[in-house]
């Protein structure tokens, strides 16, 4: 049985880059919203900017797992 090393590690290694990428993401979104939570609570008006960017990075989340539902159930293709 022969083992392509260079192609296992190259999928480890986008794997990697694209759950860490992905964590991070979502993360930055829970952020924009706690600060916008924060503002609401001191009767602050919330910034838009971090409406728009947990609303981006909630999208870009979406997006992403649609894209591996869609790579993974062969009905999609």
């Amino acid at each position: 049985m022969h083992i392509d090393w260079g192609s296992l590690g190259q999928v480890a290694l986008v794997s990697l880059i694209f759950g860490v990428g992905l964590a991070v993401l979502f993360a930055l979104g829970v952020t924009a919203m706690a600060r916008r939570a924060v503002a609401i609570d001191e009767k602050r008006q919330p910034s838009v900017a971090d409406t728009g960017v947990a609303a981006l990075c909630f999208a870009a989340c979406l997006a992403a797992v649609l894209y591996g539902l869609y790579l993974i159930i062969p009905q999609f293709h």
